[in-house]
């Protein structure tokens, strides 16, 4: 697709929308047969991207957040608890599509900027094996997240990526709390026999 891209710069340069370079060339080249079949294709691709990313988003809201109340809702209304939940992510996402009007490249590079402001220091901290609290590791996604959020919605990652600042607030946020509200109980004893 890269070396498609590349060449669509040299067949076709007076292309008002980049994106639409797939079905433009298809439509020019091939008979309708065909453009059906390569449209079909990329429909395909993206209607099954989507639907995974839905079903996982739906599923790590549901169990990973806060695994008790999983277990709760499960014990009580089973398998319709998650499909709630999908129905949510969904619902969220189709207004998220509507609302948001951008190209398919920036909105692609504000999702890594998301994933690795969130999920990125959750990570780092699992792999350096640093004490944690899952209740921490949750505060440090959200905190990542709206950091990240918030950097594009204020147009400063026209002057820095929203992964940066997402990282260190996210970090941040999650050893203040791990030093204030998750602290050993033994070390919090010791520090007051010592007072």
């Amino acid at each position: 697709m890269v070396l498609f891209g590349i060449a669509c710069r040299v067949l076709m340069p007076n292309i008002s929308d980049p994106e639409q370079a797939l079905p433009l060339y298809a439509t020019q080249q091939f008979n309708p047969f065909l453009v059906g079949i390569v449209l079909a294709g990329v429909f395909s691709v993206i209607a099954s991207t989507a639907d995974s990313q839905l079903l996982v988003c739906s599923s790590a809201i549901a169990r990973d957040i806060s695994p008790t109340l999983h277990q709760r809702m499960s014990r009580k209304y089973g398998v319709k608890y998650e499909q709630f939940m999908t129905l949510v992510v969904g619902i969220l996402a189709v207004i998220a599509t509507i609302s948001i009007s951008s190209t398919v490249f920036s909105l692609v590079l504000f999702a890594s900027g998301a994933v690795a402001s969130s999920l990125g220091p959750a990570m780092l901290i699992i792999l350096l094996k640093r004490r944690t609290h899952y209740l921490a590791l949750n505060s440090m996604m959200l905190a990542g997240l709206s950091t990240a959020i918030l950097w594009r919605v204020l147009g400063f990652h026209n002057i820095l990526s929203e992964v940066c600042p997402g990282f260190i607030v996210a970090v941040l946020v999650h050893e203040v709390l791990m030093k204030s509200v998750f602290q050993p109980k033994g070390h919090a004893i010791g520090e007051t026999l010592r007072k």
